[in-house]
């Protein structure tokens, strides 16, 4: 395919929409018609964040976008228009394209947000295939008022909370990368299947925004043990945090860990890419932030509570507990 080519598939698939930008795709910048203050840029990279031996270029096109969806969604935010930088090699199949731009408008609708459209972006030669998505947002409170949800407001005494399938995705990406078959069983499919295609929070983080019910929030794309450090350091506190409370039964994860050898507690604290939610949630408000989650199919894990003195203690059967640092690093 030729530049023009590939841009021509772009074009079909998200063709303008001019209730979104005045101009549409095609010149130097995309115009947006309204004030958008929520920016986030997420790239995706063959050989770091996708593996084409088990996954497919629809995959990691799906996972690229569900990124970003969810970084809008953990600042309260609604996904309104984006961008796409584009890096393929010369013998890059238009049907891959093809296939990557439908899962990507998959992704939209299955997050509930058809109208977060395509707008422009930008395609390159590379030996890698690349992709970086960058995405506009906001919130519509009730009376039109809105503070973005940030890591910064967690106070001593407020309750700490995880949501989502914690712990799915990593489990889903080591099967993928040990077997190459044998996982047929619905509740391992399940967690692979979360990790090929994740689950962003685009409803529930814009409710508890709307409902005004958390102090500080974040996803949670690189785990717990990475990111819960970045929320405390952000909000000057630390954190006691019970490892018993992440150990309870999940049946499609402990049939993931039977088959790794690991406890289903070590994905849920280190595995990173479920892009679920981290909270911190005043003590009066608990209750109403788990009807919510429930409410939206959302499981929420109570983990612990934020202190005045700064670092983690985890506590396994009321005991402290030495953690070994192994969560990802992009520069390890």
């Amino acid at each position: 395919m030729k530049e023009s080519d590939i841009i021509r598939a772009i074009h079909q698939r998200f063709p303008d929409r001019f209730d979104i930008t005045s101009i549409g795709i095609g010149d130097d910048c995309a115009v947006l018609n309204e004030p958008c203050p929520l920016v986030t840029t997420d790239a995706s990279v063959e050989g770091v964040h996708f593996d084409f031996s088990f996954m497919t270029f629809a995959d990691a096109a799906y996972r690229c976008l569900a990124s970003n969806l969810s970084d809008i969604a953990a600042m309260g935010g609604r996904a309104v228009a984006w961008t796409l930088a584009l890096g393929l090699g010369c013998g890059f199949l238009e049907s891959d394209l093809q296939a990557g731009l439908d899962a990507m408008g998959a992704c939209l609708l299955d997050h509930g947000l058809p109208d977060a459209w395509l707008v422009g972006g930008d395609v390159v030669r590379s030996p890698h295939v690349f992709m970086s998505v960058t995405m506009w947002g906001k919130c519509e409170t009730p009376d039109k008022t809105w503070t973005p949800l940030t890591r910064a407001g967690a106070r001593p005494g407020d309750i700490l909370v995880l949501m989502g399938q914690a712990g799915y995705a990593a489990a889903g990406l080591e099967l993928l990368q040990k077997y190459s078959s044998g996982l047929e069983d619905a509740h391992v499919r399940r967690v692979v299947d979360h990790f090929l295609r994740p689950v962003a929070l685009t409803r529930l983080g814009p409710a508890l925004a709307c409902e005004g019910l958390v102090r500080a929030m974040m996803d949670t794309s690189d785990g717990l043990f990475a990111d819960l450090p970045r929320l405390l350091e952000r909000s000057g506190v630390g954190a006691e945090i019970d490892l018993d409370v992440l150990d309870r039964p999940d049946q499609p994860l402990d049939a993931a860990a039977a088959k790794t050898g690991r406890p289903s507690w070590y994905y849920r604290v280190y595995g990173g890419e479920d892009y679920g939610l981290l909270a911190a949630v005043p003590a009066n408000a608990l209750d109403r932030v788990e009807n919510l989650a429930y409410l939206h199919g959302v499981p929420m894990f109570r983990i612990g509570k934020v202190v005045p003195t700064h670092g983690i203690r985890w506590l396994k059967n009321g005991m402290p507990e030495n953690m070994a640092d192994n969560s990802f690093c992009h520069f390890g």
